[in-house]
């Protein structure tokens, strides 16, 4: 069983929970057979790291999570690293992390944290794990559920989807803009927003992904 394979079930099921995770969804989440991922579960819970239920999903253990926590640190750091030295794109890290999160070593992690100097936060707005796992307290709220004429400034934006963070980047709907929600489609969940001082509509698939937190807006 590779370190790639467990470490990225493991960075899955963390970013799918923290409930059961169904081994239906992990499958998708990582596009392989669920077959594969099933078998894969057993094996992690054998290990300890993953608490399994056949028919019922599965959730990561205490060493389950800290390992998944490490990976995710890394990953974070290196879009981090990626941007500020490289100027790289928000559209383009996300896999470009995925390809070095695995080989990064615990020295060259230290020091890229230093050199960066601790940030809290990666350019999607996602918080860094601290290096003992630790994340501070969640206070981000999804766009969609944000309360109506209320300033709010984006906090994180989605890094998976490469199609709806380039709509996002486009609209200038990105960490650290000020925005006012002016409306909601009762229908649909779609939101308005005031941004700059035009209006944008923004879909409901969209409102969700987004998370704002308190902040000045026009």
């Amino acid at each position: 069983m590779a370190s790639v394979a467990v470490e990225n079930y493991l960075k899955s099921m963390w970013e799918l929970g923290p409930a059961a995770v169904a081994t239906q969804e992990l499958a998708q989440h990582l596009a392989v057979a669920p077959a594969s991922a099933t078998r894969m579960l057993q094996r992690l819970s054998e290990r300890g790291l993953v608490a399994h239920t056949p028919y019922r999903g599965a959730s990561l253990t205490a060493a389950g999570e800290r390992r998944a926590l490490s990976v995710v640190r890394r990953h974070r750091l290196l879009e981090t690293f990626l941007a500020r030295t490289l100027d790289l794109g928000r559209d383009q890290l996300h896999d470009e992390a995925e390809r070095l999160e695995h080989a990064l070593s615990p020295v060259l992690e230290r020091a890229i944290d230093d050199y960066l100097g601790n940030p809290q936060r990666d350019p999607h707005g996602h918080p860094i794990p601290g290096p003992q796992g630790e994340l501070p307290p969640e206070g981000d709220s999804p766009l969609g559920e944000w309360p109506l004429d209320r300033p709010a400034t984006v906090s994180q934006v989605p890094d998976r989807d490469g199609e709806m963070l380039g709509w996002l980047e486009s609209q200038g709907l990105v960490p650290g803009r000020e925005l006012r929600l002016v409306a909601r489609d009762p229908f649909d969940g779609g939101v308005t927003v005031k941004l700059d001082g035009r209006l944008l509509q923004v879909a409901a698939s969209v409102a969700e992904e987004v998370r704002v937190s308190d902040g000045g807006a026009e």
